[in-house]
């Protein structure tokens, strides 16, 4: 045989035994690993999406849940007409037809027409009877409360993400298992054929549900009352806070603009903020109860001083206060019924500004609550380093310092439950998908001052809704009410000085029934409103008709004042 006959042969021979190691290496030793690979370059999935847990307020009512909602899909190679499809489709579904058109002409083989349609478009598609045309089962969030809780609760995307509020801040609690639909592409990578939904073996099982220490019926209160205030007053916004003052229990946190999380949530940008939360604003003189406290804590001056108020007008350093009314000498406890920003000043001129910097912070304020809600700010302090003589005495009576409402709020329950700062919280209970419960605490972080003290500024306060105080329009019958106004002036972004015609208008308070229990407290913030500004005028009334309406629900006892015989009482 010819040499290079021979070299040949051995060549190919070689070459035979090398291709049959390879095949036996590939197919006998590593099949499973050439199948895998296969199934990951011809096999691919399409998420749905998935089932979220439930959210429901503290007597177990629903407030979000994860409804069954049909999505329609099409395979446009199957459809006989793409753009007649496109027409009828956009037709029943309001979708724009040339956008649709488009997408049915790509030439894949699986697109969708429209996510989470209503019952009423599945069954006006189906009755199309398209040849092409499928549906899928997704899971879709429902809101029962719809706009009254939606600044709370927030809003999930298509995916069945959390995009907003709570949504997103528990967001990894509520995922169950993703579902999806499982195709296969040819060489190219387009889809070529849809198998239908794939469920995995613990899909089945619900993910964790949330209970919170809302109740929707006051919640309902809060935000009506609040959103006729809104319009009525002509405003910009407003917000209420409902609280247990000994647990940091959130009842109700209504906000309002509000939207609608049921139908196209983004129509309204501006009612997405959660203002309770979010809004940072100069709380004016409803911080004065706290540096009263304060003050009376570290005998820096005690309930029987008196301070000259100078009929209305007091020149400090290079600035002139101002009282809205001329008041000549006033007692400490008069000080706060009057709302007396020259009192203010007066009482705490000598104070240190490092001691009042400490005394902010020690009540949380210039410090985010640590709320359970996402993008929850710190509010604004500045360095005491370089305050000035006149920055303790605005912000001894509210202005130089910005908060948020929640850190306004959580102070004043440290002031009025015997002195303890509690923080805030809106779950109440988690419950895994096994059904074990997991209960909530209370967070203490500090003691602010003394239970006599505290007890010292709740008689001081409930002089402020008596006769003759400022908030005198929040007094009830059968009801201890007690409280403190605010009427801050907002600084103007142009001209960095304070605005005369804009007002964050608030007001402040407890209730206690006949049986001395303090387990409610409201604050109502309103912003800009018009064009009547007062605290005593605006904010006051909404407080006193939210009140009138819960304390019943939360059983607060009346106190029931019985005539005289042959009298009126």
């Amino acid at each position: 045989m010819d040499k290079r006959v021979k070299l040949v042969l051995v060549f190919f021979i070689l070459l035979l035994v090398a291709l049959s190691g390879k095949a036996f290496y590939l197919q006998v030793l590593h099949a499973d690993d050439i199948i895998a690979h296969a199934c990951r370059r011809f096999e691919h999935t399409i998420a749905l999406s998935p089932s979220r847990g439930i959210i429901h307020d503290r007597r177990g009512q629903p407030l979000a849940i994860s409804l069954d909602v049909k999505s329609i899909a099409a395979n446009p190679r199957l459809l006989k007409d793409q753009s007649l499809a496109a027409a009828r489709l956009s037709q029943v579904l309001n979708l724009d037809r040339n956008a649709l058109r488009k997408k049915l002409k790509e030439g894949k083989y699986f697109v969708w027409i429209k996510r989470q349609g209503t019952p009423h478009e599945v069954e006006a598609v189906r009755a199309l009877n398209l040849k092409g045309v499928g549906f899928f089962n997704e899971k879709k969030r429902f809101y029962p409360e719809s706009d009254a809780l939606a600044n709370v609760l927030g809003i999930v995307g298509i995916d069945g993400t959390g995009l907003e509020g709570l949504e997103l801040f528990y967001d990894q609690l509520f995922k169950s298992v993703p579902r999806h639909i499982e195709v296969e592409k040819d060489g190219l990578g387009r889809i070529i054929y849809a198998q239908g939904l794939k469920l995995a073996d613990n899909e089945s099982k619900d993910s964790n549900s949330l209970g919170l220490t809302i109740d929707k019926r006051l919640q309902y209160i809060a935000y009506a009352s609040l959103k006729d205030a809104v319009i009525k007053n002509v405003a910009r916004s407003g917000y209420v806070i409902i609280t247990n003052p000994h647990n940091g229990d959130i009842y109700a946190m209504a906000s309002y603009p509000s939207f609608d999380p049921n139908s196209n949530p983004y129509r309204h940008f501006l009612g997405h903020q959660n203002r309770a939360v979010m809004d940072v604003f100069e709380p004016g003189s409803i911080i004065k109860p706290i540096w009263i406290a304060w003050g009376l804590d570290k005998n820096i001056f005690d309930q029987s001083q008196t301070i000259f108020c100078e009929n209305g007008v007091y020149r400090f350093h290079h600035a002139v206060i101002n009282d809205h009314e001329k008041y000549g000498m006033l007692s400490v406890r008069d000080v706060v019924k009057f709302s007396s920003n020259i009192g203010m000043v007066k009482l705490f001129t000598a104070t240190d500004a490092h001691q009042m910097y400490s005394c902010m912070r020690s009540f949380g304020l210039g410090s985010a609550t640590g709320i359970d809600y996402p993008g929850e700010p710190k509010g604004l302090i500045r360095n005491p380093e370089r305050w000035r003589s006149i920055d303790k005495a605005t912000i001894s009576f509210g202005q130089g310092f910005a908060a948020t409402g929640i850190q306004i709020i959580t102070a004043f329950n440290a002031l009025v439950n015997g002195g303890i700062l509690v923080k805030p919280h809106l779950i109440d209970k988690l419950t895994d998908p096994k059904g074990i419960t997991t209960q909530y605490r209370p967070t203490i972080v500090r003691k602010v001052i003394s239970e006599k003290t505290s007890e010292e500024i709740v008689d001081i306060l409930k002089a402020v809704v008596l006769k003759g105080g400022t908030a005198e329009a929040a007094y009830m019958n059968n009801y201890i009410v007690f409280g403190k106004t605010g009427t801050a002036q907002k600084l103007d972004p142009f001209t960095r000085s304070y605005s005369r015609d804009a007002y964050t208008t608030t007001f402040i308070g407890g209730i206690i029934d006949a049986t001395g229990r303090l387990c409610m407290t409201i604050m109502v913030c309103i912003d800009e409103p018009h064009p009547y500004y007062y605290a005593s005028t605006v904010a006051c009334p909404i407080f006193k008709e939210i009140a009138d309406k819960c304390v019943n629900i939360l059983d607060m006892r009346p106190i029931i004042i019985l005539a005289k015989e042959g009298g009126r009482g």
